[in-house]
């Protein structure tokens, strides 16, 4: 299994999930959600994949990073993500959000890792 470690996140793959683990402070503007993308498609070998995001640490993202996240050209073989955060109250407040926005994708948070991948891997690839 392959590992990137870019310094503000590890990624590594197990079919058909990436999985990215955010280290504490970590900030992710324009040029860092564009590697994380690169990052993941190197991984996925060009396939379709899902993300599953520990982002249980402190992480920013920035207008530009949020913006450019959201862009589902950006990323064309992402299909789905889920995003472990520490609280429910968080969870609830990003799941709520997001069926307001309706993402170009699949997105909703979870504060169990394993309730997360299980619902990645019943999303369409």
């Amino acid at each position: 299994m392959e590992k990137i470690d870019l310094g503000y996140a590890t990624l590594h793959y197990q079919e058909p999930v990436v999985h990215i683990v955010f280290h504490d402070g970590a900030e992710l503007g324009f040029p860092e959600v564009r590697q994380l993308t690169r990052c993941a498609e190197q991984l996925s070998e060009k396939k379709p994949y899902l993300v599953l995001s520990d982002a249980r640490a402190r992480v920013n993202v920035t207008y530009e990073g949020r913006k450019l996240a959201a862009d589902a050209r950006e990323a064309p073989l992402h299909w789905g993500s889920a995003i472990l955060v520490w609280r429910s109250m968080y969870k609830v407040a990003i799941n709520i959000f997001s069926d307001i926005r309706k993402p170009a994708y699949p997105f909703r948070a979870f504060t169990r890792k394993q309730e997360a991948l299980d619902w990645l891997l019943q999303q369409p690839l």
